[in-house]
């Protein structure tokens, strides 16, 4: 089965592979920027190279508009001067084990973002019964 196995919530469905190429200002705000999503449940890989940063997630396909408005608003969203986005389906069984936490770990206040209920149910991590995701 592919997905994402949170334990409590079960399968969250994976199946899009997204691959966020960014410029920061200096390599320190890369590096800060992309131990962002260490422990984000949809984080595959995050690597700097310098002032670039690629982040590799895997996600659910109605979740694509969270990657797309990041570049959008790179500068807003991350602090980054510059973003390309690419998509691409992913190997039928990548999936990843999330452990159970009381906050998102990137820090993030899923309830005051205004995608949450409407676009998004909060992080895997950390919401369950109340927040179930879209699919």
């Amino acid at each position: 089965m592919k997905g994402l196995n949170t334990g409590e919530i079960g399968y969250v469905d994976m199946s899009l592979l997204g691959v966020l190429v960014g410029r920061a200002e200096d390599e320190n705000d890369a590096e800060k920027i992309c131990s962002l999503f260490d422990n984000c449940p949809y984080s595959m890989m995050n690597m700097v190279k310098e002032k670039m940063l690629v982040l590799l997630f895997s996600i659910p396909e109605d979740h694509r508009w969270w990657l797309e408005g990041i570049e959008k608003e790179p500068e807003r969203t991350l602090g980054l001067s510059e973003v390309e986005l690419f998509f691409s389906e992913h190997f039928d069984d990548l999936t990843k084990e999330v452990v159970m936490k009381e906050k998102p770990p990137c820090g993030t206040d899923c309830e005051s973002c205004e995608s949450y209920m409407e676009e998004c149910r909060g992080c895997p991590s950390v919401f369950d019964s109340k927040a179930q995701h879209l699919g």
